[in-house]
């Protein structure tokens, strides 16, 4: 079974979650833009892997001429360079970064057999009480009655290897930061990979999350 399909979510846990009967637990997943994605997979890679430079030209979608010199055993001169996913007994095979995150996100999309939420990452940085109470309200919560509504400043990302250093994680104010304005979300992409992902982000995502493509 392979994600998305029921039989998977009800076996695929990690070992601490391995008693927590997943058919009471309400899959949350945060969408993000996927220019900003594909150059924070840059920044920390967890299990994918692709031929890249990270210091000279990612996100890489298409080879340019040094990419074409440096991995020309692995890559094809005209075509998008592949992104190998690594999972717990399975491997996962995309045409592209851009491919990557259509198919990441499309797997939460078509899922039928259960109830799922997927919030805008956005949305929750920059409106967190407004999503925490739709959030909550979808669930059949409500928050605090006490009205209090606490800022986590703090990267949500625990553990010491699962998402890289801590130095390198970000936090709610780095992050309003990082994100608050569009001045570096295409860092790292040249004209070509631009292009290449105009052409390949899956149209109905972004237009239902309300992501636009650069100008």
């Amino acid at each position: 079974s392979l994600p998305g399909d029921e039989q998977f979510r009800l076996t695929h846990k990690t070992m601490k979650d391995a008693d927590i009967d997943a058919t009471n637990i309400l899959p949350a997943v945060t969408i993000r833009d996927p220019y900003v994605w594909m150059g924070s997979l840059c920044r920390h890679e967890y299990t994918a892997h692709w031929h890249h430079d990270p210091d000279r030209h990612c996100p890489n979608l298409i080879p340019d001429d040094v990419d074409y010199q440096q991995f020309r055993r692995f890559i094809s001169r005209n075509e998008s360079i592949p992104v190998h996913v690594k999972y717990a007994g399975f491997w996962k095979h995309h045409k592209s970064m851009a491919h990557f995150w259509n198919d990441w996100y499309r797997e939460y999309w078509n899922i039928t057999t259960m109830n799922r939420l997927i919030v805008r990452f956005e949305d929750l940085l920059f409106h967190p009480k407004a999503v925490t109470t739709a959030v909550c309200e979808c669930a059949g919560g409500s928050l605090r009655f006490d009205g209090g509504f606490e800022y986590v400043l703090n990267s949500a990302k625990k553990g010491p290897n699962a998402h890289g250093p801590m130095e390198a994680r970000t936090g709610f104010i780095k992050a309003l930061s990082k994100y608050g304005k569009a001045d570096h979300r295409l860092d790292g992409f040249l004209e070509a990979d631009i292009e290449y992902a105009k052409q390949h982000l899956d149209p109905e995502l972004m237009q239902f999350f309300s992501y636009v493509h650069p100008s």
